[in-house]
């Protein structure tokens, strides 16, 4: 068998190599670079045995490297051939390079193949040069059927041919018949052209439209019944009736706003996700609500590090279909950073309102993240601290406070009062034409509404004579006046705190300055462990510099950055967080020390200000 198999191998061989006859039957394989034929039969019947009981590709690459030993064997043992030998001793080499000089004669073939050239005398046939391949591989295309053709196929006689098949009738048309028929397409080219550009700034314009609705909070139906109509209308007004009806190609269907708002949601949701993957630290502000429809919803920010900047983004908003609790919530927590891949080891603060699920000291959402994130610190909202520490007062102005809350609900919550006191205040020129009704969820209300109360006193007095004399005899009392005027006076600097605490890209730092600034003795925030984190505020003080403790950080390395007076210069004009981003390749053990207490936020104002829209 194994001589017939070789015979039959033999004659093919011949004919590939192009050898003499009187070449030995076991150099011919080696000069084709190919497997004898009753090794290869032996091996495809190997090969079909390891894929029918699996056993995967490293096996089946064992059994060609045994194929190839085996001849290998043969053609060393071999008494034929032996010049040959003297020329390709390692059967492998020989396969190998007869595989390059296939590729490599394969490349000189396809290089050898010239791109044709367009003649204008091609046009007799109707086909000009396709519009775009004129300066790279020119492409003939037919101006009756637009058909595009090969370059290879630039020649006349296969033009001609295209021409009888297709089109018959052209054969003997003047020259003049295809000049027409090229500048009609030319111009329908234009035309389409121009279409597709147009269409690509009218789905802009749909994008646009969608992302203000987005952002207002309006129903996607107001794109249709509002917006759409607006435009047009000014449009026409402005430009003419020709720009209004392009004005009503802009699609602001309910359902294409809908897709329009998914796809630049999810386009942010991909990116943010891809800026997460880079980031050294992150921290989360967390708060729970319920929404009109008794739903809680759970809705969570995050601030992280990227490049030389801190970002603050949303991350998500999911609900909380049954209870609240502390192993629900942080749960909801957990699933999401493990479906985005965003490890708890680089979470370095947590802020929340200081709910007793979530700061719960044995099984709150604080606790349960701090176990799986080391580096974690907790805060509580720095704004409802202020606003809770502001609610204790002594019991003579909590006194005036209620009288205030009950003359407001007097005159504002009775319809016929509240007509009588506006027109009342019209007829004095009075600044103000209402009151203010007093809401305690809202931080800045009682500031507002005392303020209110004091400045409209004249005509609250006037009012109250006839409606309720017993309440009237309080605004001529000049004690419960005095009173009313230093609680306004005070709860208007509460809330300029307030202000102050709100907004984004807030840190630990900035509110304690804020705090103290306004009471020093108050220690709201600050803690025994935060007298050694100062540094961090201006590493240049000399007195820093004593206080750092070994465990933070080594002295040395403060040392190196102090005395940088290049440092010291650029600290000037930068805010601390740009200033520590800054340095973080040059001295990044102290840059990563400041970052763990400068990303993390200190309220929970992005959630409560979401909520609230």
């Amino acid at each position: 068998m194994k001589r017939l198999l070789l015979g039959a191998q033999r004659g093919a061989l011949l004919a590939v190599t192009g050898a003499y006859r009187t070449t030995s039957t076991d150099a011919l394989p080696v000069l084709a670079g190919v497997l004898p034929l009753d090794l290869a039969a032996r091996q495809w019947g190997r090969l079909a045995r390891s894929r029918r009981l699996g056993l995967g590709r490293e096996h089946m690459d064992r059994v060609e490297e045994e194929g190839l030993a085996e001849w290998q064997a043969r053609w060393e043992a071999s008494e034929k051939g032996r010049l040959t030998y003297s020329y390709f001793p390692c059967v492998k080499e020989s396969k190998m390079k007869r595989f390059l000089e296939s590729e490599s004669t394969n490349t000189k073939k396809q290089k050898t193949q010239a791109n044709r050239k367009y003649d204008d005398s091609y046009l007799q046939f109707g086909f000009v040069v396709k519009f775009g391949s004129e300066n790279s591989t020119p492409l003939p295309q037919c101006v009756i059927c637009q058909e595009t053709l090969s370059n290879q196929s630039m020649k006349p006689s296969l033009l001609k041919r295209h021409q009888l098949s297709k089109h018959p009738e052209t054969e003997n048309n003047p020259i003049e018949f295809f000049q027409r028929k090229l500048t009609a397409f030319r111009k329908e080219s234009k035309c389409m052209s121009s279409f597709t550009n147009f269409n690509e700034n009218i789905v802009k314009a749909s994008y646009l439209a969608s992302l203000i609705i987005a952002k207002n909070g309006k129903p996607h139906t107001i794109g249709e019944t509002l917006v759409l109509p607006a435009a047009k209308e000014i449009v026409r007004c402005v430009l003419g009736d020709k720009a209004a009806k392009e004005i009503e190609k802009v699609s602001l269907s309910n359902d294409t706003v809908k897709r329009r708002i998914d796809d630049m949601s999810s386009n942010i949701k991909n990116k943010l996700l891809l800026y997460l993957k880079d980031c050294n630290f992150f921290a989360l502000q967390i708060d729970e609500s319920t929404d009109i429809t008794n739903m809680a919803q759970l809705m969570v920010f995050i601030r992280f590090d990227r490049n030389d900047e801190i970002i603050e983004e949303f991350l998500f908003c999911k609900p909380l279909q049954t209870h609240t609790t502390s192993e629900i919530i942080f749960t909801t927590i957990n699933e999401y950073l493990i479906e985005i891949n965003l490890p708890w080891s680089k979470c370095v603060g947590f802020c929340s309102d200081g709910a007793r699920a979530m700061t719960g000291r044995l099984s709150g959402v604080a606790t349960r993240i701090k176990k799986v994130a080391p580096l974690c610190k907790t805060m509580h909202c720095m704004i409802h601290r202020q606003a809770l520490a502001s609610k204790n007062m002594p019991k003579s102005l909590k006194l005036v406070l209620d009288s205030a809350v009950k003359i407001v609900n007097l005159i504002k919550a009775r319809p016929l009062n509240s007509r009588l006191f506006t027109v009342l205040c019209n007829e004095m020129g009075s600044t103000h034409k209402s009151l203010l009704l007093h809401t305690e969820v809202r931080w800045l209300s009682r500031g507002k509404v005392l303020t209110r109360l004091f400045e409209l006193r004249s005509e609250i007095l006037l009012l109250l004579t006839d409606i309720d004399e017993e309440k009237s005899k309080l605004f001529c009392d000049d004690e419960w006046l005095s009173r009313l005027a230093y609680m306004a006076d005070i709860f208007d600097r509460l809330n300029i705190l307030n202000l102050s605490l709100q907004g984004s890209n807030t840190n630990m730092f900035y509110a304690s300055d804020k705090v103290n600034a306004f009471v020093r003795k108050l220690d709201l925030f600050i803690s025994q462990d935060n007298s050694e984190m100062k540094w961090i505020i201006n590493p240049f003080e000399d007195d820093y510099i004593k206080n750092i403790p070994e465990g933070i950080l080594a002295k040395e390395l403060f040392i190196d950055l102090t005395s940088d007076s290049t440092l010291k210069t650029a600290f000037k004009t930068k805010n601390i967080t740009n200033f520590w981003l800054d340095v973080k390749q040059e001295h990044s053990a102290l840059s990563t020390q400041a970052l763990q207490f400068l990303i993390p936020f200190v309220s929970t104002y992005l959630c409560e200000n979401t909520f609230s829209h």
